[in-house]
């Protein structure tokens, strides 16, 4: 099974701090986070784009770039992400994963193996566990697996020397407004300074959302 890609940018310089990437947006997202900036990502839509096609980019471009960075929609969901990070590894390029941790199972998996263990994480906290649930859409059985995968990467980084960078993304009226603090201390705990990020008003198709997200919506049942 193909990693199911729905979009490449051949050249960043902002995916992964201080690497230059080729990166690749997977499709399949089972959150519903209410300041989305990639909602066709969510589900799966005939691309033009495949995995194959991102390796021949990220081989056109040997001596230049870096590495390739495996965003989403959430790379976790997908059973083909372990041999996708194989595969980019094979060719001698490095590896930086984009993820909220939404299965530690799977992820668990990538990082025993220095195959598939990618050499950065950017772990995307979505707020304090007891607030995920209104702010990803997601079930509080959900919200805890996030925490256990913050303690995964947070494991690996230490025992494997794999970079590291927490961040959570702000916006007026969000739960962070108040905790915020509380937040910053919990990265502090792992040895982390939180990077903050502000939603954008705009998602990738160019819909408007910033009004809606003055609107923080309560855990769905």
């Amino acid at each position: 099974m193909a990693l199911p890609v729905g979009g490449i940018v051949p050249f960043s310089a902002t995916d992964w701090p201080g690497r230059l990437t080729l990166s690749v947006f997977t499709q399949g997202c089972p959150l519903r986070c209410v300041y989305c900036h990639n909602p066709s990502l969510q589900g799966f839509e005939p691309t033009p784009y495949t995995f194959g096609s991102a390796l021949s980019l990220l081989e056109e471009r040997r001596g230049l770039l870096d590495g390739m960075v495996i965003s989403g929609g959430e790379p976790l969901s997908c059973h083909a992400l372990p041999a996708a990070i194989a595969a980019v590894h094979a060719a001698g390029f490095k590896v930086g994963l984009h993820t909220s941790g939404y299965s530690p199972k799977r992820l668990a998996v990538l990082l025993d193996d220095p195959s598939t263990r990618p050499e950065w994480i950017g772990f995307d906290v979505k707020a304090l566990t007891r607030d995920i649930p209104g702010v990803a859409g997601c079930t509080p059985a959900v919200a805890q697996r996030m925490r256990e995968s913050l303690d995964l990467v947070a494991r690996a980084a230490a025992k494997h020397g794999m970079g590291l960078q927490l961040r959570t993304t702000l916006w007026h009226g969000s739960p962070m407004d108040n905790n915020l603090a509380e937040l910053k201390e919990l990265a502090a705990g792992y040895g982390q300074e939180l990077v903050l990020q502000w939603a954008r008003d705009c998602d990738s198709n160019g819909r408007y959302h910033g009004a809606g997200l003055a609107e923080y919506s309560a855990p769905r049942p």
